[in-house]
């Protein structure tokens, strides 16, 4: 009969220090559901959690999370299962823990800043605001941190979205001064966001029909690849402002010269100026990655689809590209998120976007008011990085992803 062998002792000792090691990484708490929920534990000890105004102008009187009653409950017992989730002793438990909590944690804040809206304002003039106070801002803050610890987290819970939306449906988030801002000005948001959607969808658009053209072009020579990478790096340099200002008195100029352009919308003042900018702020990431990726496809592989025949244009169609496309689609999210924040400078050319929001609030000196136009335009950013992050993963082929 054949004899078993025994693991050498070698092998064991491996063993034993792997599982050792195991044991201690499971024991060990972590890092960043931890700076999660301690973010969250001192904005709702520490910073107050609503600040109740005479007015939407005036400063006010700051108030505790004690202002929301019965509902800093569910605060507290979310804020407990962060820190469970970090001292979780399982990696794939602490994942789907943090989640679950910084998605609890996000509805439960929501509903107690609309419970202590509306205890704050009964009985009170009309005119008085409750704003977001720091407190609940930081809470907010160590929740995104706590649901950025899972893995896919841009896949958002339906059940997170639902407790969000019926704060503001049937509890009382709608009576937050944030809130009352966006029922003042509703038509003119919608209008604000479509003018900041198109501005930066067409002038994204732009880019990339300027700058997948160029970064081929810089692959294929290296005269051309020194002076575009040069150029569009010295154009990435120029402050939004500035390049803003040397661009209105040119087009303006024109403009006069030839009334069709001024019929077309090509002025000084205007989305135009904003246009060629943001056009221009897209160049660097589309020509850089494009450059990137296509320059990186081995030698071996452009060989191996010449031996089986292939003429130039159908190695880049079926060979290059596809390698390419991942890291081509990886500059065109990096240009997505620069042109939505850069948008909002265009209002000083003339353009109409969410930044005419901020600035407005900014000229008031009504905080609300700038965050009705400043946290729509995180969060489209925040959206269409996921939106592009999830098409990366979907066009990058199978045997790379591996």
């Amino acid at each position: 009969m054949a004899r078993t062998p025994r693991p050498s002792p070698a092998t064991t000792s491996e063993r034993r220090a792997t599982s050792s090691s195991v044991k201690r990484s499971a024991l060990r708490p972590d890092p960043v559901a931890l700076i999660g929920a301690v973010l969250a534990l001192v904005g709702a000890t520490v910073l107050p959690f609503v600040e109740l105004r005479p007015n939407r102008l005036a400063p006010g009187s700051l108030e505790s999370l004690s202002a929301a009653g019965w509902f800093a409950v569910p605060v507290v017992l979310s804020i407990a299962a962060g820190f469970a989730a970090a001292l979780a002793p399982w990696p794939a438990l602490r994942r789907a823990a943090a989640r679950v909590a910084g998605w609890a944690l996000i509805g439960s804040v929501v509903w107690a800043l609309g419970a202590a809206a509306a205890s704050l304002l009964e009985g009170g003039p009309d005119v008085a605001r409750v704003s977001v106070g720091g407190g609940a801002w930081l809470m907010l803050a160590g929740a995104a941190v706590l649901v950025g610890r899972a893995e896919h987290a841009a896949a958002i819970p339906v059940l997170g979205v639902v407790a969000v939306v019926a704060a503001f449906i049937w509890g009382d988030a709608s009576s937050l001064s944030l809130a009352r801002e966006f029922a003042g000005r509703a038509d003119s948001f919608w209008a604000l966001l479509r003018g900041h959607l198109a501005l930066a969808g067409a002038s994204l658009l732009a880019g990339c029909l300027i700058g997948i053209p160029l970064g081929l072009w810089a692959s294929r020579n290296a005269r051309v690849r020194a002076g575009v990478l040069a150029v569009t790096g010295v154009i990435e340099t120029v402050p939004s402002l500035a390049l803003l200002g040397l661009l209105v008195v040119p087009l303006a100029a024109l403009s006069a010269a030839v009334p069709a352009l001024r019929e077309l919308g090509v002025r000084g003042i205007g989305p135009a100026p904003g246009f060629i900018a943001l056009t221009l702020y897209a160049l660097l990431p589309v020509v850089r990655n494009t450059y990137v990726g296509l320059a990186g496809v081995s030698d071996a592989v452009k060989d191996a689809g010449r031996g089986m025949g292939m003429s130039g244009t159908q190695l880049l169609k079926r060979v290059e590209i596809p390698l390419a496309a991942p890291l081509i689609v990886d500059g065109v999210r990096i240009a997505a998120v620069l042109l939505i924040g850069i948008t909002t400078l265009t209002v000083f050319a003339g353009a109409r976007n969410l930044g005419t929001l901020i600035f407005e609030g900014l000229g008031q000196f009504a905080p609300d008011l700038i965050l009705l136009g400043a946290l729509p335009t995180i969060a489209l950013a925040v959206l269409v990085d996921a939106a592009l992050s999830a098409l990366g993963r979907a066009v990058t082929p199978k045997g790379v992803r591996a």
